[in-house]
């Protein structure tokens, strides 16, 4: 989905684009619930592995949708939450907190990419 305007400049395309993608919906979800660790994250979604979790979370930081914070150093612990704008957006669309939203999401994990 790319925006039909070229001087578009709202997060909103770039975000429903990212959602497009497999695995993203369900990071969000699971982040919109709580903050989360790397471990705890990947706990929480069943599937996905490692590595497409790690390279999924970069994409989403990278575009302002989620923060990474680093909670202790040694051992290295981060914490992994969403934006606020983002949880603020999420927060006003009621459709994306309800059953069928999370049905879409169990189906998505059924598909193969």
């Amino acid at each position: 989905m790319e925006c039909v305007h070229k001087t578009c400049s709202c997060p909103l395309f770039s975000w429903l684009e990212l959602f497009e993608k497999k695995w993203n919906l369900r990071i969000v979800r699971e982040l919109y619930k709580a903050n989360l660790g790397f471990n705890e994250l990947k706990n929480s979604i069943p599937g996905i592995t490692q590595g497409v979790l790690s390279s999924r979370l970069d994409e989403l930081q990278k575009n302002d949708m989620v923060m990474r914070k680093i909670v202790k150093q040694k051992p290295l612990v981060v914490q992994y939450s969403l934006a606020p704008k983002v949880r603020q957006v999420l927060s006003c669309w009621a459709p994306f907190k309800s059953e069928k939203v999370e049905a879409n999401v169990k189906q998505e994990l059924k598909v193969k990419c």
